[in-house]
């Protein structure tokens, strides 16, 4: 009887673990599970989630020619009428530099804001870049005030659950005025390559 009730605890055991496992790879806490660190990533106001509609996408796309590079632009304003943090508002640019794949070759990027937490999302299409992509991302409408000046930085997140830092022009909040902004970030990278599905993120 005790080796039957010991048999069922384990097997309990183990199928919950291997539950915790197999966590949607989109959510942020299951990219750093393999990582040294887990990074403190800031959320979004619970209230966006209205904003954030299925009939509502905030994204931009833009084909891009290898040898001319160009801009992605992701601009929007959601409207919250008596809110303390004011209007939600997110501005971010995506610079594809000149010659970042073949000079033929056409390339459909894609920007997009997490709903949840404060993550750019960057696809390229196919995957790889010779040259670093270049971010520029102002959000306001959030509560900063808990973010620890130490600590605070804006990372990079591949598909392949790497985390790298980032390199910017500047990094700075606004508690009093409810924003944050990165400007010119690159990924501080030991390889001259991006994946595809690659991920910008603040951290406090």
């Amino acid at each position: 009887m005790k080796t039957l009730l010991f048999l069922l605890v384990f097997s309990a055991l183990l199928f919950i673990g291997c539950t915790n496992n197999s966590s949607d790879l989109t959510s942020p806490d299951a990219q750093i599970t393999q990582q040294l660190y887990s990074p403190n990533w800031i959320k979004l106001p619970a209230d966006l989630e209205q904003g954030f509609g299925v009939e509502t996408e905030y994204s931009a796309e833009k084909l891009i020619k290898g040898k001319n590079g160009g801009y992605i632009l992701l601009d929007f304003v959601i409207h919250r009428p008596g809110n303390e943090l004011g209007d939600f508002t997110a501005h971010a640019k995506v610079k594809v530099r000149k010659n970042s794949f073949p000079a033929q070759e056409y390339r459909t990027f894609t920007v997009s804001l997490d709903p949840e937490y404060l993550i750019l999302n960057i696809t390229p299409s196919p995957s790889t870049l010779d040259k670093q992509l270049v971010v520029d991302l102002y959000v306001k409408g959030i509560d900063v005030s808990q973010i620890n000046p130490d600590t605070f930085s804006f990372i990079f997140v591949g598909d392949n659950t790497e985390i790298l830092n980032t390199e910017s022009e500047s990094l700075l909040f606004n508690s009093r005025a409810n924003w944050i902004k990165v400007m010119r970030a690159e990924i501080i990278a030991p390889t001259d390559e991006t994946p595809s599905g690659a991920r910008y993120a603040f951290t406090r």
